[in-house]
């Protein structure tokens, strides 16, 4: 097959990809229904995953699956689609459903684990002979794929703690025995075991899910014969399957936190595999000739801490353990990332995903488009209890890791997984909250998590939510998709100006007072991987080790620089400014301000340069409104929350004079409301059969009516105003909805709402009778967990101009 080559590995569109789960008995109909809404819906791209619930008469990897992949790429090709392919069933990725092992069960994931033991060593008589504590054989349980590696006896000071610099490495005579030969004293002794890690990872089919005995075995990816038969298994299939594809619609393989344990892993296990303590012989070796023997002496200290990730990693290791784990991690690079990137780009692809931790800057950075991701709640914004999460924490840096990753490979794609696992309660306004997270910190292409083929039985309870046709605001959606678009492509066509470079250890992203204290002034940065040495392109290299900066010194330190440099006057944190960058040694070319907060910002921006025909652009609405400036060049900006305002140049779009309202205001009233989508069956939803939908739905909260109680889905309602000469400028303010409205004016759609405050811009209203049509969508909880989230249009509906 001759591999085309169409498609540098930093090559692809930017914006939003819908992550789609294959998670039922799937067909070609269900497979091309999907990808035509998610192409309706306006995303660039998919990314394809099995997921668990596939079917096993579609199964993964065979001929059916591959042919439905054929037919979902084909597709995509014919909608414009762009094609991330998953590298796993479900994650974590390496193991091909479990068959690397099934290739060969030495391929299974492999790890050191400790079985200890305390020994007392008398004193002698004079002239007795040398006592010692006999023999010991260690023993891990009755697992028969166990090798000792090392036996190694350490000395118990008087407080109880072990002395490792007297430790001593006893050797192990048949079968399987250790003589306690030590000097008198008290000592602790460490058996050392290379064995099966006994990890799994979440298979494709519902009965191989964590903690069942069907779940597949992780794979050894420090191994480079197991790598192999991955890549084998996985990637030579999808490129026999779809050919031409890669390289133009396939624009990349996604690749998902690889984990070396596998979940559900041995107690105290830590990574390894046949050979890794010649490399860090290897590591250690100052020319002084350091021996295998000397390693295996000190492999006790990999367990005298107490902070390992589950990844079997420390991320505060010094000494020994520092210079093991960094092995381990150089292994990981070489053997499981650099054979896929290498694999990727020989065909035209890029390598994409996220590593394990969210922190891990030089993982991040193997990848031709880094990536990271934030599932499970772990980032919120304020209003939803997240205070500091943005913030602080290891989980905060995951956009600057990504973004920064993305810049040193020299602007590719940053990617990130997003909305994962937040459950049937997330909001539009914490999807709205949580991209802009994303985006404001230079992440151009989000994966949204995720696109559900079926929610039958439990497949409604794996990683909600569901972003498509089984939520309640679907038909809001593409309004979202759009802004999320349109940022996306700025920033890529003016990719950010950061002034200062934060020096970031490889493995470990510094978050909290630093970075807070630069993104609440408005002072943009990228992380930096200290061991790199490559710094270019930052104005001021900080550490983070020294301590908060003083900003209003380093502001000085930029100017003098001549980097660009943002005031709010008077200091609104909740703001992020982008500046964005224009051509080599120009002027910005525009800005781009984030709103963080709960609260309205009203503040005077202070900004290097203004182009001279500028204005404020809404990406959500994608309308332009004029810059008010006072005598001292300053930019008024008002920003209510969840609002995001590019300042940019006109570029010949018309930009209408503001508006001055008359003041006039008037409440609407007599909506009429009717049901207009349901999620479920519609009768089951009315679960007392004396209650009786309402023909009409009144304003206010549904849940109220007894019919309606669990109702997920949405109500249209409309009503009719008359409208006088001289409505300029109108505005209607819906008051509080639960969640989502899309309003029409007479039949046309003239703007959507998805979060507080409920406003409209309606422009210019024609004289007379107008009908507003007013469509309300709920939160998805009140069906699938339950809950009496307000519900519908509760209002005051009110109209000004």
């Amino acid at each position: 097959m001759t591999v085309p080559h169409q498609r540098r590995p930093g090559d692809g569109p930017v914006g939003p990809y819908a992550f789609v789960f294959w998670n039922d008995d799937l067909d070609d109909d269900v497979v091309l229904t999907q990808l035509r809404e998610i192409a309706d819906a306006g995303f660039v791209g998919v990314t394809l995953s099995a997921r668990v619930g596939l079917s096993r008469r579609v199964g993964y990897l065979t001929d059916e699956f591959l042919r439905l992949v054929r037919v979902a790429v084909d597709e995509c090709a014919r909608l414009g689609l762009a094609v991330m392919l998953y590298d796993e069933a479900s994650y974590p990725s390496g193991s091909a459903n479990g068959a690397v092992v099934a290739r060969d069960p030495a391929f299974a994931a492999r790890c050191l684990v400790p079985v200890t033991r305390d020994v007392e060593v008398p004193v002698g008589a004079p002239g007795d002979e040398p006592a010692d504590a006999g023999y010991w054989r260690p023993a891990l349980g009755r697992d028969l794929d166990v090798r000792l590696l090392a036996v190694v006896a350490r000395p118990v000071d008087d407080a109880g703690g072990v002395v490792g610099d007297d430790a001593v490495l006893l050797p192990a005579r048949a079968p399987g025995l250790v003589r306690l030969d030590l000097p008198p004293g008290s000592w602790r002794v460490t058996a050392v075991f290379d064995a099966a890690s006994g990890g799994t990872i979440r298979g494709a089919h519902a009965e191989q899910d964590d903690g069942s005995a069907l779940a597949p075995p992780a794979a050894d990816l420090l191994s480079p014969d197991a790598v192999a038969a991955f890549l084998e298994l996985t990637h030579d299939a999808y490129a026999a399957a779809l050919g031409e594809h890669l390289g133009t619609t396939v624009v990349a393989m996604f690749t998902d936190e690889p984990f070396l344990l596998g979940r559900g892993h041995r107690r105290l296990a830590r990574p390894y595999t046949p050979g890794l303590e010649a490399e860090v012989a290897a590591r250690l070796d100052d020319g002084s000739g350091v021996e295998v023997a000397e390693v295996l002496r000190r492999l006790p200290e990999l367990w005298d801490g107490d902070g390992t990730r589950p990844g079997g990693t420390d991320p505060d290791a010094t000494g020994f353990v520092r210079d093991w784990d960094d092995a381990v991690r150089a292994r990981l690079h070489r053997v499981y990332y650099d054979a896929q990137a290498a694999w990727c780009a020989a065909h035209g692809l890029a390598l994409t995903g996220h590593p394990a931790e969210p922190d891990d800057l030089a993982t991040a950075a193997r990848l031709h488009w880094p990536g990271q991701d934030t599932v499970w709640r772990w980032v919120l914004p304020r209003a939803s209890g997240g205070d500091g999460t943005a913030l602080e924490g290891p989980e905060s840096t995951a956009p600057k890791v990504a973004a920064s990753a993305a810049r040193a490979r020299g602007g590719v794609p940053a990617v990130t997984e997003v909305l994962g696992a937040y459950g049937w309660r997330l909001s539009l306004d914490e999807a709205r909250w949580l991209l802009d997270w994303y985006l404001s910190r230079g992440v151009t292409t989000p994966v949204l998590h995720a696109f559900f083929s079926s929610v039958r039985g439990g497949r409604a309870f794996e990683s909600e939510p569901d972003l498509g046709r089984w939520n309640s605001w679907w038909p809001h959606l593409p309004p979202f998709v759009g802004y999320v678009r349109r940022i996306a492509e700025l920033l890529d066509a003016a990719p950010p100006v950061w002034p200062v470079g934060l020096l970031s250890r490889p493995d470990t992203a510094p978050s909290g007072p630093v970075v807070r204290a630069l993104l609440e002034a408005q002072v943009d940065f990228g992380y930096v991987d200290r061991d790199e040495g490559a710094h270019a392109g930052y104005a001021v290299l900080l550490d983070a080790d020294d301590g908060v900066p003083d900003v209003p010194a380093l502001k000085e330190r930029l100017r003098a620089a001549g980097a660009p440099v943002v005031d709010a006057e008077p200091a609104a944190p909740d703001l992020r400014a982008v500046v964005l960058g224009g051509p080599p040694d120009d002027r910005p070319a525009g800005y781009v301000v984030f709103h963080e907060g709960e609260e309205p910002v009203r503040t005077w921006l202070r900004l290097p340069s203004v182009p001279d025909d500028a204005c404020w652009w809404d990406p959500f609405t994608d309308t332009r409104h004029p810059v008010e400036r006072d005598d001292h060049g300053r930019v008024l900006l008002d920003l209510e929350r969840r609002r995001t305002l590019a300042l940019v140049p006109s570029a010949g779009h018309p930009v209408p004079p503001a508006g001055a309202a008359s003041g006039r205001r008037v409440e609407v009233t007599g909506w009429r409301g009717t049901v207009e989508r349901v999620l479920g069956d519609p009768d089951t939803v009315v679960e007392d059969p004396s209650a009786v939908v309402p023909a009409q739905v009144e304003l206010g909260d549904w849940t109220r009516v007894p019919a309606l109680r669990r109702l997920s889905g949405s109500v249209r309602y409309t009503a009719e105003v008359d409208v006088p000469d001289g409505a300029d400028a109108a505005r209607l303010d819906l008051g509080v909805v639960g969640e989502a409205a899309t309003v029409r004016v007479d039949g046309g759609v003239v703007g959507h709402a998805m979060s507080a405050p409920y406003v409209v811009d309606l422009g210019v209203l024609a004289p007379g009778t107008r009908t507003l049509d007013v469509l309300v969508s709920n939160s998805a909880a009140n069906y699938y967990e339950g809950d009496r989230r307000p519900s519908g249009l509760l209002g005051p509906v009110t109209l000004t101009w």
